[in-house]
């Protein structure tokens, strides 16, 4: 997907919190980089983000990131896809 490099732990951690590929997607897309550690960075939803997903993607992807807006997906400085995550705090902006 994407033609972006996944670590086998990102693949089951996708699994183990039920992101689907969608959401994935539209994190990889829409989703706004946040600069973390070592050269790590998080992408997570915004209000901009959700309301351009569901202008441009319609409504059933943005209900699907509307249900999952406290995900997460980490990325290296090479772009690797580390983890997938969900916040248990508010992380929408």
């Amino acid at each position: 997907m994407d033609g972006i490099t996944r670590t086998k732990h990102f693949t089951q951690r996708l699994q183990q919190r039920a992101l689907t590929e969608a959401v994935v997607s539209a994190l990889l897309h829409y989703g706004e980089r946040r600069s973390s550690r070592h050269g790590i960075d998080s992408l997570i939803f915004t209000k901009t983000a959700l309301v351009d997903i569901n202008n441009e993607l319609g409504s059933a992807v943005f209900k699907a990131c509307e249900k999952r807006r406290n995900a997460y997906l980490i990325v290296s400085e090479q772009g690797m896809l580390i983890t997938a995550a969900r916040s248990h705090c508010k992380t929408v902006h």
